[in-house]
């Protein structure tokens, strides 16, 4: 099989190339079809600033200003003799050219064998992540003093125990203190016949429940 890599080095081919676009272009695209993403041993040198990467780069930004800066055009890209180079390779090449500085400095290139590897190490020197906040301990939620006297209710409400014969004596009790009511009589009379019933009833000692006040 025969090997599609040009013989010569991409920055000899650039040199013999005269100086246009087009020739350069012309260079550049047959470097593209033989270059590999996983080619470590020629990235090195492919990311140098007369290697495939800067110049690829350096040429697109041009053909973009030439189409106003938003988006390159096509017919450009055709005279220049990179319509044939993927759209994803054009635009790295231009992100890199755009980081060299920042790549240099950090010596980026050593470290990566290939582009894609490379400009994401890019991103996150220009943009760091921001550090999530430290979990904040949790914090028991304060008891409102409305709900501690609840608690406070809810604990000393103790349910008691009494018979049917202690609710009608409790109520003689209370009727007796109706001092001034025209109803005592009335009342008290009403609650010793309750009483009185009940002696006469089997189930006098039957408990009823009820919750204590206060």
């Amino acid at each position: 099989m025969q090997n599609s890599t040009p013989k010569k080095s991409f920055s000899v081919q650039l040199a013999e190339a005269n100086n246009t676009v087009q020739a350069k272009g012309l260079v550049l695209s047959q470097w593209d079809k033989s270059i590999c993403k996983a080619d470590k041993s020629r990235f090195k040198a492919l990311c140098a600033k007369d290697g495939f990467w800067f110049s690829l780069g350096e040429i697109c930004l041009e053909l973009l200003k030439q189409s106003g800066g938003s988006r390159t055009d096509s017919a450009l890209l055709k005279d220049a003799n990179l319509h044939t180079v993927a759209k994803q390779r054009r635009n790295e090449a231009m992100k890199f050219v755009t980081n060299f500085k920042v790549i240099e400095d950090n010596k980026l290139i050593a470290s990566h064998a290939s582009m894609t590897n490379l400009l994401k190490a890019v991103d996150k020197i220009i943009n760091p992540k921001v550090e999530k906040d430290p979990v904040q301990p949790e914090v028991e939620t304060p008891v409102e003093p409305q709900d501690e006297v609840k608690q406070i209710e809810d604990k000393s409400s103790v349910q008691s125990v009494k018979t049917v014969s202690d609710i009608a004596t409790e109520a003689m009790a209370q009727c007796a203190l109706l001092e001034g009511n025209p109803r005592k009589e009335l009342l008290a009379t009403l609650a010793q016949m309750v009483k009185d019933e009940i002696g006469l009833s089997s189930n006098e000692d039957e408990v009823v429940p009820f919750k204590a006040v206060g």
